[in-house]
């Protein structure tokens, strides 16, 4: 720390040399010598601050200078995760003999461990837009400064450039989260704009002196890349005329760029990914190479190693859509793995780790031409690829990133984990709230769902297709439902007859639509099930639960094994959150304990009375949930339930019977739960409070050993 703060001073002092009126690098300096203690040296400084701080100019650079500083990511760059710390510790705790050095070390690990959770800042998508927000702000504010001072144009177009380049770096954040593509859109034209004002007052001066040069150099190349890269987004109604003079002109002014700063490293790396975009992989890697060259330390160079892994891996997947088995596709996945280690060496972001999961899962090779389902040659790379996703889910905020459960869900199935895979694409939809961009990834929903009935006969799976299917209709994805049911009809069309007996005897007139497409396809129906079809449609369909049901549910009254650890009591309209939220953070979050969870909607039987269906749940359930929100509380048929559920516990004899209420929004607490202390979820997510609530009297899978043991000698 005494180095750093040293190296801090020293590069402070020579800025303030070079440019004495800086108000952010005397501020900083300030800072630094009242660390260091030296009041007297801060004192002087301050009076140097003083001095320039009301002035208008150095006011309206030191907000440019702020701007520029919130334009650029702080990212995390610890290799080392928690989580991996925490392993490092488990592994040399559990050897044989544990000797007081080793536990010494595991200790001095979890403290690192620890150590990390509280330096690490919090640094959300939502958090990074609102710092390239402010930093578009600030440019904005500053330059109308320098205008109203009559600043020189040159030091103008310095700053327009990178408002520019600020621009564009908020909206490739905003594109990363899903934005709005019309938003998305207009401030990528203001960022066209931007770099088209540099181009045109500079293009035309003949011996451009430094540092201009160097912007009109970068503004060119930027305004071609940014084009080039988003052209999808753009309407050619809504570009001004200088923004399309210049994209009539964009192979001249590529080379322009290039002539004037022919080794820069930033015109290579953005022509490279101007190439990628263009499909010329070979160009881009040339350039990548040539960059590699002139600085070679993958720290300083890092972003040239992430464009080159790019380019190499979406040059193999070229080939491997065009079928061009000739060419080495092995040996450019190969070379994307190497520059993807690289780059996690370097700098691990969770966008180094998604890409390295994705290229581990091509050199898998999984099937492509084959018959034979969810087959590859080296699981061994689909282990890599899944482990790499669940050490990116420890990373901060990004849980609720849905590609990375749409991968999860895409890989799974290769390891025959088909559960697992129909959970994480559930998980990707609701996150995304089933985005047309997610068709694909709901066919491998479908997919895994064929598969696992394929392989278990499990009927209870087609009451959950079914539900998947009427969800994706009403959420308006017709094309999504229908290129499922085809590819049904291909390769298991007993599958899809068993699906529509389902449909018929308990939802007939909720999946109508859907029974009259497959009818419609000319798939093979008996007469028989066609006419109870249209029996069913003039009954009406009621398939509602009578109500009616005994005025206490009797609880056995064991103590012994269960075969829940919980039952969750809910309303329909937060069902969505239980089923996408909940439930996999209960059933698949620990590596250690997994807990086995009652959901109405997977567990009970369709058709069987409500009651009866809860009764069952309680009884053969350790603990029950009960989410509480307006919705829950209002509810009179939800409230009688949950009234007759907590008297039962309250009157059964086995001690870890226990009612956690769980406040999901805020609401009136019933009287009956008043006594019990609730879990609030309202200001933030309390997945371990839940789950240590869940472990409480619950033996540990040791701990019952140890009892067999013990009978056993006994």
């Amino acid at each position: 720390m005494d180095l750093g703060r040293k190296r801090a001073r020293l590069m402070l002092e020579q800025l303030i040399v070079d440019y004495p009126d800086d108000l952010n690098s005397l501020a900083d300096l300030i800072y630094v010598y009242k660390e260091m203690g030296r009041e007297k040296d801060a004192g002087k400084y301050k009076m140097q601050l003083d001095s320039y701080k009301d002035n208008p100019l150095c006011q309206a650079r030191s907000i440019l200078g702020q701007a520029n500083a919130l334009t650029y990511d702080c990212d995390d760059n610890h290799n080392k995760t928690p989580k991996a710390f925490l392993k490092e510790s488990w592994k040399i705790l559990n050897t044989e003999y544990s000797q007081t050095e080793q536990v010494i070390k595991a200790n001095t690990l979890i403290v690192e461990a620890y150590k990390v959770l509280k330096t690490i800042p919090e640094a959300s998508h939502e958090k990074k837009i609102n710092e390239k927000e402010k930093a578009v702000e600030r440019f904005e504010k500053g330059i109308e400064k320098l205008n109203e001072l009559n600043c020189s144009k040159e030091e103008i177009l310095t700053w327009k450039h990178k408002l520019a380049i600020a621009r564009g770096r908020m909206d490739t954040w905003k594109n990363r989260k899903g934005d709005n593509i019309d938003t998305r859109s207009e401030n990528f034209i203001k960022a066209l704009e931007g770099h088209s004002y540099v181009i045109d007052n500079l293009i035309a001066i003949e011996n451009l002196e430094e540092p201009l040069k160097f912007y009109l150099a970068k503004s060119c190349i930027f305004f071609a890349q940014l084009y080039t890269t988003q052209e999808y987004l753009l309407h050619q109604d809504h570009l001004s005329e200088c923004v399309k003079k210049n994209v009539e002109s964009l192979n001249f002014l590529v080379d322009k760029a290039r002539e004037l700063w022919p080794n820069g490293i930033t015109i290579l790396i953005r022509y490279g990914r101007m190439s990628v975009s263009r499909k010329q992989y070979q160009e881009a890697i040339r350039n990548y190479n040539k960059s590699i060259e002139l600085l070679p330390d993958k720290d300083t160079n890092w972003f040239t190693y992430a464009s080159r892994r790019d380019a190499y891996y979406e040059y193999s997947k070229e080939l491997i859509a065009k079928k061009c088995y000739k060419e080495n596709i092995d040996e450019y996945l190969r070379l994307a793995y190497e520059d993807a280690e690289s780059c996690l060496q370097s700098r691990c972001t969770e966008f180094c780790l998604l890409n390295m999961a994705e290229i581990c899962f091509e050199r898998a090779k999984p099937n492509r031409h084959s018959d034979i389902r969810f087959y590859c040659q080296n699981k061994d790379f689909i282990y890599e690829a899944l482990e790499i996703l669940h050490e990116t889910l420890n990373k901060r905020d990004i849980n609720k990133d849905a590609r990375i459960y749409s991968l999860l869900g895409k890989y799974y199935p290769f390891i025959s984990e088909y559960r697992k895979s129909i959970e994480s694409i559930k998980m990707a939809l609701e996150l995304n709230k089933w985005s047309e961009n997610y068709s694909e990834c709901f066919l491998h929903l479908c997919n895994s769902f064929m598969c696992f009935y394929d392989e278990s006969k499990d009927r209870n799976l087609l009451s959950e297709f079914r539900y998947m299917l009427k969800e994706a209709k009403q959420r308006k994805c017709d094309k999504w439902v229908t290129d499922a049911l085809k590819t049904m009809k291909t390769d298991f069309p007993e599958m899809l007859s068993n699906l529509i007996e389902n449909m018929i005897v308990w939802d007939a007139r909720g999946c109508e639509d859907i029974v009259n497409e497959i009818l419609q396809s000319g798939f093979s129906v008996c007469d028989d099930m066609r006419e109870r079809f249209k029996m069913k449609l003039q009954e009406g369909n009621n398939q509602e639960s009578d109500i009616n049901g005994p005025a206490e549910i009797q609880l056995s009254e064991t103590t012994g094994s269960f075969k829940y650890d919980f039952f969750v009591l809910h309303s329909e309209k937060d069902k969505e959150w239980v089923n996408f939220m909940l439930r996999p953070q209960l059933e698949e979050c620990d590596d250690v304990i997994n807990f086995r969870g009652c959901f109405p909607s997977r567990d009970f039987q369709p058709g069987d009375r409500k009651l009866d269906s809860m009764s069952k749940a309680i009884d053969k359930s350790r603990k029950l949930l009960i989410i509480l929100t307006p919705n829950n509380c209002q509810n009179k048929w939800i409230k009688l339930f949950s009234d007759v559920c907590i008297l039962s516990m309250i009157k059964s004899k086995a001690k870890d019977k226990v009612v956690i209420p769980i406040i999901r929004e805020s609401c009136e607490i019933p009287d009956l739960l008043q006594s019990n202390d609730p879990i609030d979820f309202t200001k933030k997510s309390n997945w371990d409070q839940l789950r240590m609530a869940l472990t409480v009297n619950m033996e540990s899978t040791f701990e019952l050993e140890k009892k067999n043991v013990c009978s056993a000698v006994l």
